[in-house]
């Protein structure tokens, strides 16, 4: 008799799509900084960070730099791309967030009939720190 393994090996396909499934529905949310003020020394991840989203803050303050979040739009919302936000703000030495802007954006890939496109979700924020 032969070995059915040998010559039926298990299926690669279902076990990747599985692990693409996973990773999908867990959302990519990210963030990015980008400084353009003074540098300060990293806080830990988990700082306290305040989110300003209406209005500027009435205390004195001094620009780090610029987070760009983003998220897939089918999976992610501002809640889960905020998190990500704060982490590299806390990274960047700062204490809190003056939300600038939130949309949605379309990145089409490939040509011809072969394209797909992905809604994603954008988020700009400062990074600022208290002068006092």
């Amino acid at each position: 008799m032969k070995n059915y393994r040998k010559t039926h090996p298990r299926p690669f396909v279902p076990v990747v799509g599985l692990l693409l499934g996973f990773t999908l529905a867990s959302g990519c949310a990210s963030a990015r900084f980008v400084g353009t003020g003074s540098a300060y020394p990293s806080k830990p991840e988990n700082c306290e960070i305040e989110v300003f989203s209406s209005k500027n803050p009435s205390r004195d303050y001094e620009e780090l730099g610029i987070i760009e979040g983003e998220g897939s739009l089918s999976f992610d919302t501002l809640e889960k791309v905020l998190p990500k936000m704060k982490v590299e703000a806390c990274k960047a030495g700062g204490d809190a967030l003056i939300l600038l802007s939130s949309g949605k954006s379309v990145h089409v890939s490939g040509f011809g009939d072969h394209t797909d496109s992905d809604d994603h979700l954008n988020v700009t924020a400062t990074v600022i720190r208290w002068k006092d």
